[in-house]
């Protein structure tokens, strides 16, 4: 079972987005080291870096720019609705035109 009492301090961070529960998530695994976590913490690290360069939707505590906005010239901070990182000008993540 490894370490217990690192464990318990993860347990007790309340993460306040998505890339920090995939970072707690990921140490998680590592620390449990049973078949197929390293790949479960991989997966966790992939999304995090995802999110952050607008692959895919979601959360972080960083200041991210819109990356539609982005391709047409435009600077548009992401703000956080609906559980992730959204942009109030064109609405990405969702397609463009379902309002």
């Amino acid at each position: 079972m490894g370490d217990t009492t690192t464990y318990t301090r993860l347990s007790r961070i309340s993460p306040i987005s998505e890339t920090q529960w995939r970072a707690i998530a990921a140490r998680a695994h590592r620390l449990r080291a049973d078949a197929g976590d390293e790949s479960a913490a991989l997966t966790h690290e992939t999304f995090i870096s995802d999110i952050r360069t607008g692959a895919v939707a979601g959360s972080t505590r960083g200041i991210r720019f819109c990356p539609r906005c982005l391709e047409r010239g435009r600077k548009y901070i992401l703000i956080y609705m609906r559980g992730m990182d959204c942009c109030g000008t064109c609405g990405w993540p969702h397609p463009q035109g379902s309002g």
